[in-house]
């Protein structure tokens, strides 16, 4: 599970696949670089590589129907991260493990839209012609919904823009995907936590950024859904598939992230967030040689 669904950002910058005409699941696997945090403007994906995760994807029987993700972030979060994922679910909604509900700390909320608004490109045709889009597209008009969308200066008609609808649950919207993005904003976790619980839509997982961690768990034991990813999405699960699975209490570091399966009252869910040194160090940074300890010629 989660297996083919990249994780690491490539740049908030970088052209999404939805401007072509490839309507699959994109997954891709990169190490995140001292770049991609501090300095976001990336390249284009690599779209051989997206065509082989693509069909990975396939494989693996993933249904967007089965896997919408719920997205919160505070403002000590890495934002830039958070918007990647963001962004690539507004322009590809019937994705698997599509961002389906985003909350954001009132903060932050100001440079959050803004941000939106700047790396918002045309649908692809399929996501703009598609039937549930379309529909709910036509109740958000008709109910006088507040949304975010491209102006029609960056995004004229025909060509249609990502949706994002504010404070509004799925269940007006039409049956999952819809092809639109929920957006809340939140002052502190009983908010959040009292908002996801007003959502009728069921969560196979959630993405928190916030890199104090503080209430995290609060939200963990609170939310329904059984997968958690702090600080990072869609992480590779196999190292705790067995435990997962037969229910046991367990803990292990591997490829660079904190790996934890538990039982939390009468629920059990899965918790992955990244350890420290997973962010690579600019190429400058390692110019500059160490000579090797030996402990053992002490």
């Amino acid at each position: 599970m989660f297996d083919t669904t990249k994780y690491f950002p490539r740049s908030v910058d970088s052209e999404h696949p939805s401007q072509s005409e490839h309507n699959e699941s994109l997954s891709q696997d990169h190490v995140i670089t001292y770049d991609m945090v501090h300095n976001p403007e990336g390249r284009s994906p690599d779209h051989s590589v997206i065509e082989m995760a693509s069909e990975a994807d396939r494989r693996t029987g993933h249904d967007a129907t089965s896997s919408p993700q719920l997205m919160i972030i505070y403002e000590e979060g890495d934002i830039n991260s958070a918007l990647h994922f963001i962004i690539e679910s507004a322009h590809n909604p019937f994705a698997s493990n599509a961002v389906a509900m985003v909350l954001v700390e009132e903060k932050i909320r100001g440079e959050i839209v803004e941000r939106i608004l700047s790396k918002l490109h045309p649908l692809s045709k399929f996501v703009a012609e598609h039937p549930s889009y379309l529909a709910a597209l036509e109740k958000c008009h008709t109910s006088n919904l507040n949304i975010i969308r491209a102006c029609i200066s960056e995004v004229a008609p025909p060509l249609a823009s990502p949706t994002f609808v504010c404070d509004c649950t799925h269940d007006k919207l039409g049956s999952y995907p819809t092809g639109i993005v929920t957006f809340h904003t939140f002052r502190n976790n009983q908010e959040a936590i009292a908002i996801c619980q007003c959502e009728s839509l069921a969560f196979a997982s959630v993405s928190i950024w916030n890199e104090t961690l503080t209430g995290c768990y609060d939200l963990v034991a609170a939310l329904s859904s059984s997968y958690f990813f702090l600080n990072c999405a869609n992480v590779d699960l196999s190292p705790i598939l067995r435990p997962h699975k037969a229910q046991k209490n367990y803990v292990i570091v591997e490829n660079g992230f904190h790996f934890e399966t538990l039982h939390i009252y009468d629920n059990f869910k899965s918790i992955v967030f990244p350890i420290a040194g997973q962010i690579l160090p600019y190429i400058e940074d390692c110019k500059e040689e160490h000579a090797a300890v030996f402990f053992l010629d002490a």
